[in-house]
């Protein structure tokens, strides 16, 4: 019996103990996920530590793993090392063979039946005079075992490639009549781009041998492409050279391992764009304080006042790329409300208009029932500005664009290849009639500075700033595309039932921050230069600041100083605590302090529950002297009334 789950991933560490298991695993080894957390790998695998690591490294290997019950299980296994995760734990990939094993034993004993009846057929000739009646009985024989088999299966001829016979299995999956597959050849079922392929494999196997090759791509009659994996053996049929071959269909399958390569890789450079996006904010940070430090010194130089500005400008300018390096690396800080994208796409007609010139037309198919979603109507206004600007690159002698809206419910089975939850979703669809993208390009399109646009004309960072919004949001990008046909950017968000909601009362305006006896501030930062600098503002605003550079540093000045009338922290910090943490643990003690977060990079540290309470602030660095004397201002304001 073939098992219903192609395979599971389990997480384990060096010692063998499994730290978690995808949700098939009940399926596969009658064992929950939760069930399998905390068990050595060799309850499944026990071959594994004879064996090694070394095996399984080697790309894949195969084992026999065994099920709850003691079901041996003939299974592949693809083991890698999840780099960046603590303790370097390993990801194996475990595939069930069951299925393959039965086909090539279904293979092996097809052929030999037809040996079998090869050689009764011979011998009963000469006994029987060539009985014409026994030839027809052994040809029925045969026509059943092939007929019955619930795989595709075909006879072609070595010499002219035409299909000899064809199975009723066959027929199914690739949607032709019996007549047309016979009226063909094994080319006519390939795509073009499979034939230079095909004829080194005609021309490098052995006529007599059994041969398994992977990953072939097969067009049906409709024209969709299917993977398989093709199992074949020589046989003489009506004194023909001829080739049976069996074709397992592995489409889903393998688009189940590059979803899962691709989301790795995607993880991977999200991790390092965030990360240098951290870096580089607080770079921008050091230059823009110390700017204004210097506008302050050359108030009444013009000159110096000017190239003061020109450098604030490319600070902004820098400060903004770094915002799109954050939103692929899913750490921008995001204000999410319910939105009505058919009223949100409305109101942006002119701005649309603005951006696309006279040559583009935009047609806009929004329905009145189209369900609402809870994102930060900034960013979905941005998302949608740059998915309209791609598409008017995409049409440089003008065209037209169409924005529409639908509402979709998603299966498990659907919800899987777009790796999202199963369940209600709005989707934004962007068409264009441009140029279109070509297969290879692709693949890499949401990929941080990747771009099919010439030099000095895109950034690359369009579609992966619209990517890693949608991934934070809950949601996710689809695109579909083909060169010459025009491209579809769908931008799939989580449905929201409630209507509406509070919307938060805005910042109240720049105001002088302190005035009397001073007040203590403990601010923590890692970076010395930033440190130094926020320390000098605040002195400067009228606080007495007190600088640690780390959560324990800051703990223990906390304990000296007894009280404080307000915490500024860098969220990121250095030896195991980070500033939400410190924030926890003081306000624990002190539940009226206001509370102003500094961050270039939460790493998901900070939650947008946190920010709820109007004594919290989030301060994105890079930022400038007003928006921390506004952030003082909110915060100071809020505890007051709260108090």
């Amino acid at each position: 019996m073939v098992r219903a789950l192609p395979g599971v991933l389990l997480l384990f560490d060096r010692n063998g103990l499994i730290l978690a298991a995808s949700g098939g695993a009940e399926g596969f080894f009658d064992y929950s996920a939760d069930e399998l957390i905390g068990k050595e790998i060799e309850t499944l695998l026990p071959e594994f530590r004879r064996r090694g690591h070394a095996e399984a490294a080697k790309s894949h290997a195969e084992f026999t793993a065994v099920s709850r019950h003691g079901t041996a299980i003939p299974v592949e296994v693809r083991l890698g090392i999840l780099d960046g995760a603590s303790g370097d734990p390993f990801l194996a990939s475990i595939t069930d063979l069951s299925a393959r094993r039965d086909l090539e034993i279904s293979l092996k004993h097809s052929r030999l039946e037809m040996e079998r009846l090869r050689d009764m057929l011979a011998e009963k000739s000469v006994k029987l005079g060539h009985s014409e009646e026994n030839l027809r009985n052994n040809r029925e024989k045969f026509r059943y075992l092939f007929e019955r088999n619930p795989l595709p299966m075909w006879l072609y001829s070595q010499e002219t490639l035409r299909f000899l016979e064809v199975n009723e299995a066959a027929l199914i999956r690739y949607g032709y009549t019996r007549d047309e597959f016979l009226s063909m050849t094994i080319q006519d079922i390939r795509p073009e781009g499979e034939m230079e392929r095909l004829r080194k494999n005609l021309g490098s196997v052995d006529r007599d041998s059994y041969q398994r090759s992977r990953n072939w791509r097969h067009r049906t009659k409709e024209g969709k492409l299917i993977e398989v994996d093709i199992f074949s053996h020589a046989v003489t049929y009506e004194g023909t050279p001829a080739r049976m071959v069996v074709a397992l269909d592995v489409t889903e399958r393998n688009t189940t391992e590059a979803q899962l390569r691709r989301s790795q890789k995607m993880d991977a450079i999200g991790q390092l764009t965030g990360g240098i996006a951290h870096d580089f904010n607080n770079l921008l940070m050091i230059i823009l304080g110390n700017l204004e430090g210097i506008a302050d010194e050359a108030a009444d130089n013009y000159r110096i006042r000017e190239m003061v500005d020109d450098a604030l400008s490319s600070v902004a300018r820098g400060a903004g790329l770094t915002r799109r390096m954050l939103a692929y690396a899913r750490q921008q800080s995001l204000e999410a409300r319910i939105v009505d994208l058919r009223l949100q796409v409305s109101e942006m007609a002119d701005l649309l208009a603005r951006s696309l010139g006279e040559e583009i037309r935009v047609e806009q198919g929004l329905p009145d029932d189209l369900w609402k979603t809870r994102v930060d109507p900034s960013q979905l206004e941005s998302a949608i500005l740059n998915l309209v600007v791609n598409a008017r690159d995409a049409m440089p002698h003008g065209g037209t664009i169409i924005i529409s809206g639908r509402n979709h419910t998603m299966d498990a089975t659907e919800a899987l290849t777009h790796e999202l939850p199963a369940g209600d979703y709005v989707v934004l669809d962007v068409k264009d009639t441009g140029t279109g993208i070509s297969r290879e390009d692709l693949e890499h399109v949401l990929e941080p500075f990747f771009t099919t646009k010439p030099v000095n004309k895109g950034t690359g960072l369009g579609l992966s700033m619209v990517y890693g919004f949608a991934k934070q949001s809950g949601g996710q990008l689809g695109i579909t595309s083909e060169l010459g046909s025009g491209t579809v950017v769908s931008l799939y968000l989580p449905r929201v039932h409630e209507q509406t909601e509070t919307t938060a009362a805005e910042p109240p305006a720049s105001a002088p921050i302190h005035s009397g006896p001073r007040k203590t501030v403990l601010l923590v930062e890692d970076d010395t230069s930033i440190r130094k600098m926020l320390e000098r503002l605040l002195n400067h605003m009228g606080y007495e600041a007190f600088a640690a550079e780390d959560g324990p540093s800051a703990m223990a000045l906390y304990e000296r100083l007894g009280e404080i009338d307000m915490l500024i922290s860098d969220v990121v910090l250095p030896n195991g605590m980070s500033g939400v943490e410190i924030g926890a643990q003081i306000t624990a003690r002190q539940p009226d302090i206001p509370v102003i977060y500094m961050s270039g990079y939460t790493r998901n540290e900070l939650n947008q529950s946190a920010l709820k309470d109007e004594k919290v602030f989030l301060l994105q660095k890079p930022f400038r002297r007003d928006d921390l004397t506004r952030a003082i201002q909110l915060v100071t304001s809020s505890a007051t009334k709260q108090g």
